[in-house]
């Protein structure tokens, strides 16, 4: 899958040439393996930082580090839940959540993906605009970053208009040795709102103390 997530990185008095200069999103290649029973979801390749670096009209630098997580996201398709290992400031969290609640609409719109004849659907209930896109001949209940409970494999996912978007590229379908699909066991266990309630406090802290000469952008 291509993945892409917005960016809207927020400063304090930070110089409009440098915010010109910051990149609008961050993009990343991951993979699905899967067989009929569970699904995990990752990087292909550790992506190297890549670095900008820009000079205000006062003289001070700032060096700009894109880095992508190394994280995972087990879904249990059997048990009905997803184990997902997240990246935030340098420490690991696992995060267990339920996906025998999750409840799809389905829209009536079609259209190929890889020449794979797909259907769309709506996530009803989410906090975040959530449309996927499925193929039906490949009867797997899965999809990218832990999204399951459509009769298909979702080969495209759209969040928040475009806030987050995952593409697939290539299906091939070869077999998955079971062994591959690994529960992620790396972290601290917290609960998906605990979770995001530690990334909002250290982004308020971080925006309020004006951040420093070096900004980290992460895909969280």
């Amino acid at each position: 899958y291509d993945c892409i997530v917005k960016m809207e990185l927020k400063m304090k008095d930070m110089d409009e040439q440098i915010a010109k200069m910051l990149p609008k999103e961050l993009k990343s290649t991951k993979e699905l393996l899967f067989n009929s029973e569970a699904a995990l979801f990752r990087n292909v390749e550790k992506n190297a930082d890549e670095n900008v670096v820009s000079e205000s009209a006062g003289g001070a630098s700032f060096m700009v580090k894109i880095q992508e997580p190394d994280e995972f996201v087990y879904s249990d398709v059997v048990a009905k839940k997803n184990i997902e290992q997240r990246e935030f400031m340098t420490r690991n969290f696992l995060i267990t959540t339920s996906t025998d609640t999750t409840k799809w609409k389905m829209t009536g719109n079609q259209k190929t993906i890889l020449e794979i004849p797909c259907m769309e659907a709506e996530l009803m209930g989410a906090a975040s605009k959530t449309r996927a896109w499925f193929a039906p001949s490949i009867a797997v209940s899965v999809g990218p970053d832990g999204y399951t409970g459509l009769p298909g494999l979702i080969l495209s996912l759209n969040i928040n208009d475009g806030e987050r978007t995952f593409e697939a590229k290539k299906v091939e379908r070869i077999p998955v040795d079971s062994k591959e699909l690994v529960k992620p066991k790396d972290g601290k266990k917290v609960t998906k709102a605990e979770f995001k309630k530690i990334v909002e406090e250290k982004k308020r802290e971080r925006e309020a103390s004006g951040g420093s000469g070096v900004i980290i952008m992460r895909q969280n």
